[in-house]
């Protein structure tokens, strides 16, 4: 009989075979496992308790452990380690700033190891070397064995932040990480030390050893014993965690992968070594580093703190009970501006400037006061140390290990000066270190400001506002076609020209009300207005010469914006009847420049189709061309739907499934019906061979339609049946514009969806353009030339080519000499490509800035796509990737730019802010139409970021087979 299974027992993951060596521990550990069912909510509480629990209090003893040795040094020197020494002058300073000098000699070799060695390992392995230099302490008898103790002990303790902070990075989520950094790094050690030097301070005077050997001797056999216990059980990462289930392990993998880095990646990256070199925010942080720990190298490393309150007149008891509250203070500190940067996410450098400002004020407390006021001397001491250690501390959590070790020298150097500002001709008062004090935190503000300044101006270009340009500009008035400027939506200023929006979608996507007496609200998902603004319902005369040639709306007629307000909301199963307009009131204007009036189209239909009709007009068309000029959504497929019911019930089910995106339910049901009369009108036209102008304008809606809802698959459907309609029957429509237009654009999908992902088909694509065709012009739809599309193409069937080749075990030279030829060729033309403007947008220069990108992107895209050339391109990598962000900076959010976006986020950055910005754009453009296709390249985008940063060196696909098709033109 089969074994069968208890009903709580876990199934261990099958394994699949063997793992590539070159991936990273976790993606191994994820390809080798089989999906577990989805973690729950409840699963993750659970999971999260268990680390909270087992894994912060390891790595807290840990650190406290190693801060206790440390700084148990100003302990001894109030119970004689100075006297039984013979430490003179400022021996004892150097004593405390020799253990910087270590931190910093041993910074380098420490960031080496950590990266090919197992992190826990490696930390509990230094524990027990700096703890046996601490027990060794006791046996000193002079000053140089002391300093060569002390040096050993920084070379081993430089290890212990960036190995906790990379082993909470590696189970914990982003957001995560900074409390429990806060935890694990809290400056309780003062609590610590100050409890056993009040416990060691009770030895008589008549013990064999000095009271300061006693406490040597504790707190280096208690650090030696829990490194012996951290080597055995503190976990590297979910993987070797024994306290985790393999099931448990598996879901705090999985969770950690969306923190975009490889749990344990021990590859060295020279590129990222030397952009944090190059990043001016790294030399700002790293002087900051410097000023804020000379402070604390002064009272902190060899807390001098504990010898000027024994300097004050309190016994080393005494002295060892009032040190104590300084770590309390500390920690206290330390959670409490950890809380407060927590709620303003966006104001932390002046959080930071505030807690800077605590120690001043004990500075200049402890300087101005006489030394008689004991209470107001310990009050401004123990303000003092309110900041400094939690700032040491925390300072560079989140930088990768290169741009650590260079703020870790700062911090090592600030350590070191400190103590030479407290000198021993100064004593008691040491006027000069509180002067030193008072100094270096004032610089520290100055810097943070600089900082501030800077991330802010980069925050503002990754979210496309130049703030150069922005200050010429927010003078400038609005214009008829922008109604509103940024900088009037970001302080919801009044628009100067009256002009008044149409929908509540509209007011909804900018943050605009209608004032006090239209205000719009939410209510249960429905927004609605408490004075609906009334547009008249009526057919004008207008002098139409100016739009001859042009299909133009002057008017609009929707009566409110509720149209629950009317009767008839619902479609019954017949066709809509014609609205009576019996009782409309006819209002002519202009009556003398003509004789006939223009009855308005829309006013033939139900108030749903008028509806729905008028928001597709204005609120969905001129969305879809760069130029309203040549609109061929407004121009050419709005006209057509009023004389071909089939279109104009695919148009209608696009108009809704817009309004059902962007949280407008009220017509899901006639979305339905419209997108259902449409498919089965179109079959019949299909079926009776009826094929015409408004037969394929239908199909192409149908695809838009798709696109936008969610992208679904059946989109490809209808693009594949849109291209067969264009080979057998396309020279037979009637209009010419119209035959340009679905031309361009089922080819131009067609081929952007080739570019989405590695093709599975060994078949290539051929297209031809309609004749009269100017290759070079650039298309007002999709925002480049025909010429391009047809290069882009190219590059896609050569690595369609090039797929096909690798799966070959011999590939003769000839064959991949031909393939550098024709890349070269490509990348010539591509080079060599001139873009012209339509005459009708001569002037626009940010059509050119468009087209220009999508040029460079393709240059991008052939180097990234094609990666078997060898030969160098003429254009670096780095070079297109900042050329194409910074013209993208400088564009507003369009839909044009999401093949752009999508080639960028697949190329494999590795720079944050570029990810970031690439990710803050596709945001934006999805919260703005929230189209299907954008949110699935948003996901491919994510997807792609975590596939480079779980290494698959050698073995990285383009694009993400399990996203599927997208939508990219």
């Amino acid at each position: 009989m089969k074994h069968q299974k208890a009903p709580g027992e876990e199934t261990t993951p099958a394994v699949k075979g063997e793992v590539a060596g070159a991936m990273d521990q976790a993606a191994s550990y994820l390809a080798q496992s089989t999906q577990y069912p989805p973690m729950t909510p409840e699963m993750e509480k659970k999971l999260i308790r268990k680390l909270d629990w087992i894994l912060v209090p390891m790595l807290f003893l840990t650190a406290t452990l190693g801060a206790v040795d440390k700084v148990a040094i100003s302990t001894a020197a109030i119970y004689g380690l100075k006297e039984d020494l013979h430490l003179v002058g400022q021996q004892y300073s150097w004593a405390g700033s020799i253990l910087s000098i270590g931190s910093i000699v041993g910074m380098w070799p420490s960031s080496y190891l950590i990266q090919k060695l197992p992190s826990a390992k490696y930390l509990s392995s230094c524990a027990f070397g700096w703890s046996a230099m601490a027990l060794l302490v006791s046996s000193c008898r002079n000053w140089g064995g002391l300093m060569a103790l002390r040096f050993f002990m920084g070379c081993l303790e430089a290890i212990i932040v960036p190995s906790v902070t990379l082993i909470v990075a590696g189970f914990y989520k982003k957001h995560e990480q900074p409390p429990r950094n806060a935890i694990v790094l809290a400056a309780v050690s003062s609590v610590i030390n100050g409890f056993l030097s009040w416990a060691v301070g009770h030895i008589p005077d008549s013990a064999p050893l000095a009271i300061w050997q006693y406490l040597y001797l504790i707190v280096g056999t208690v650090s030696i014993t829990w490194s012996i216990v951290a080597f055995i059980f503190l976990p590297d990462s979910p993987m070797t965690a024994s306290f985790l289930s393999e099931q448990e392990k598996y879901y705090a993998v999985q969770r950690v992968a969306e923190n975009k880095t490889g749990i344990v990646n021990k590859q060295w990256k020279g590129k990222q070594a030397l952009e944090a070199v190059m990043d001016p925010k790294t030399w700002i942080l790293f002087f900051f580093n410097i000023a804020i720990n000379i402070p604390n190298g002064g009272k902190s490393n060899i807390c001098s703190v504990g010898i000027i309150i024994n300097n004050l007149g309190f016994s080393p008891v005494n002295t060892s009970l009032l040190n104590m509250p300084t770590g309390i203070m500390s920690t206290l500190s330390a959670f409490f501006f950890s809380w407060l940067a927590a709620k303003w996410t966006d104001r932390r450098c002046l959080v930071t400037m505030i807690a800077a400002c605590l120690p001043i004020i004990g500075s200049v407390i402890v300087y101005t006061l006489p030394r008689t006021n004991i209470g107001g001397q310990m009050v401004g001491i123990y303000l003092v140390c309110c900041i400094s250690m939690a700032q040491a501390n925390t300072a560079g959590h989140t930088k990768k290990n290169f741009q650590y070790s260079i703020l870790y020298i700062g911090y090592a150097v600030g350590n070191l000066i400190g103590p030479q500002t407290f000198r021993e001709e100064q004593a008691p008062a040491y006027t000069g270190g509180f002067i030193a004090m008072l100094a270096c935190y004032c610089i520290c503000i100055s810097l943070i400001a600089v900082y501030w300044v800077l991330v802010a101006r980069l925050n503002r270009r990754l979210e496309g506002v130049d703030p150069e340009s922005e200050a010429s500009n927010k003078h400038v008035r609005c214009t008829e076609e922008k109604p509103r400027c940024r900088r009037c939506e970001r302080l919801n200023l009044k628009c100067e020209r009256g002009l008044r929006l149409m929908y509540q979608e509209d007011a909804l996507q900018r943050g605009i009300s209608f004032g006090r007496k239209g205000k719009w609200s939410k209510n249960n998902g429905k927004h609605e207005l408490s004075s609906p603004v009334h547009i008249e319902a009526a057919s004008y005369t207008l002098p139409l010469d100016k739009y001859v040639g042009r299909w133009i709306f002057l008017n609009t007629t929707n009566s409110d914006f509720d149209i629950e307000n009317h009767p008839s909301t619902v479609l019954e199963a017949d066709e809509p009847t014609t609205e009576d307009l019996s009782e409309l009131e006819l209002e002519y204007q202009y009556l003398d420049l003509m004789t006939s009036s223009f009855r308005h189209p829309l006013a033939e239909y139900s108030e749903v189709e008028s509806y729905l009709l008028d928001y597709f007009i204005h609120g969905i068309g001129p969305n879809c061309a760069l130029s309203q000029v040549d609109n061929p959504y407004i121009s050419l497929i709005t006209p057509l739907c009023f004389v071909h019911p089939t279109l104009r019930n695919a148009l209608l089910a696009a108009a809704g499934n817009q309004l059902r995106l962007l949280g407008d339910t009220r017509f899901i049901k006639e979305t339905l019906i419209y997108t259902s009369r449409a498919l089965k009108s179109l079959n019949q036209a299909i079926s009776q061979n009826r094929i015409d102008d408004g037969v394929i304008a239908t199909v192409l809606m149908l695809c838009f339609h798709d696109i936008s809802d969610e992208c679904d698959p059946s989109w490809i459907t209808h693009l594949h049946a849109g291209l067969e309609l264009l080979n057998h029957t396309g020279s037979h429509c009637e209009s010419p514009s119209l035959l340009k237009f679905v031309t361009m654009y089922f080819v131009a999908h067609d081929i952007m969806s080739r570019t989405a992902a590695q093709s599975k088909t060994q078949v290539k694509r051929r297209y031809s353009w309609t004749e009269n065709d100017d290759l070079d012009e650039i298309d007002m739809v999709m925002g480049c030339s025909r010429r391009l599309m047809s290069l882009i193409n190219d590059i896609s069937d050569m690595a369609t080519e090039l797929s096909i080749d690798t799966q070959k075990e011999f590939q003769p030279k000839e064959e991949d000499q031909d393939l550098n030829t024709r890349t070269n060729a490509i990348r010539s033309a591509l080079s060599d490509l001139k873009q012209t403007l339509p005459t009708h947008s001569a002037d626009r220069d940010d059509l050119s800035k468009i087209a220009e990108i999508k040029r460079l992107t393709a240059l991008l895209y052939l180097t990234e796509r094609l990666k078997k050339n060898e030969q160098q391109p003429t254009l670096s990598k780095r070079y297109l990737v900042n050329t194409i962000i910074r013209q993208i900076s400088s564009l507003p959010d369009s839909a044009t730019l999401l093949w752009p976006l999508f080639v960028l986020g697949n190329s494999g950055l590795e720079n944050e802010d570029h990810r970031r910005f690439v990710l803050d754009r596709l945001g934006r453009m999805q919260r703005t139409r929230n189209l299907g296709s954008v949110r699935r390249a948003r996901m491919a985008v994510k997807q792609a970021f975590q596939k480079v940063d779980l290494d698959y060196r050698g073995t990285r696909r383009w694009g993400v087979a399990t996203i599927g098709s997208i939508s990219l033109a």
